[in-house]
C-alpha cells in the first residue's frame, strides 16, 4: 500500500481516500445518505486509480476517456475495464462485493432524507473491502 507512481493515478487515489474518510465520518453522525454517496464515489476513484496505475502513462488519455460521462460512474463497467488491465482474475469475494456496492448511483446526491442506518453500515463495510483490495494492488 503505497502511493501510485503516476500523477493521474495519485490524484484519484488521494480523492478516493479522502471521500471514503469523509463517508466514515458522516456515518458516525448518522448522515447515512451522504455517507453512502461518498463511499461509492471513493470506490469509483479507487478503481480509476488502479486502472491508471495498471497501464503505461502513454495510454492515460485513452483510459481517461472512459471516465467521462455517465459510464465513468458505472462501477461494474469500471471493474470490467480494470479486469482487462490486471493480470489474473478478480477474487470472487470482490466480484460479489462489487455487485452489492453497485447499488450506488450519482443520483444519491439529490436524495433527501437518510438511508436506513443498517444498510448504510453494510454499504460502507463493503466499500471498505473493495478499497482495501484495490489499495493492496497499487
Amino acid at each position: 500500500m503505497s502511493l501510485p507512481r503516476g500523477k493521474n493515478a495519485r490524484t484519484f487515489y488521494r480523492a478516493a481516500k479522502q471521500r471514503f474518510s469523509d463517508a466514515e465520518l458522516l456515518l458516525e453522525h448518522n448522515r447515512t445518505t451522504s455517507a453512502v454517496y461518498l463511499a461509492g464515489y471513493g470506490v469509483e476513484c479507487m478503481l480509476k486509480a488502479l486502472m491508471l496505475e495498471s497501464v503505461p502513462e502513454s495510454r492515460h488519455d485513452t483510459i481517461g476517456d472512459l471516465f467521462r460521462g455517465q459510464l465513468g460512474h458505472n462501477l461494474i463497467l469500471l471493474m470490467r475495464e480494470l479486469r482487462t488491465h490486471l493480470r489474473g482474475s478478480l477474487p470472487s469475494i470482490i466480484e460479489r462485493t462489487l455487485l452489492r456496492v453497485n447499488t450506488w448511483t450519482t443520483n444519491l446526491r439529490y436524495m433527501p432524507g437518510n438511508i436506513k442506518s443498517s444498510l448504510a453500515t453494510e454499504y460502507i463495510r463493503d466499500a471498505a473491502q473493495i478499497i482495501q483490495w484495490t489499495d493492496e494492488r497499487i
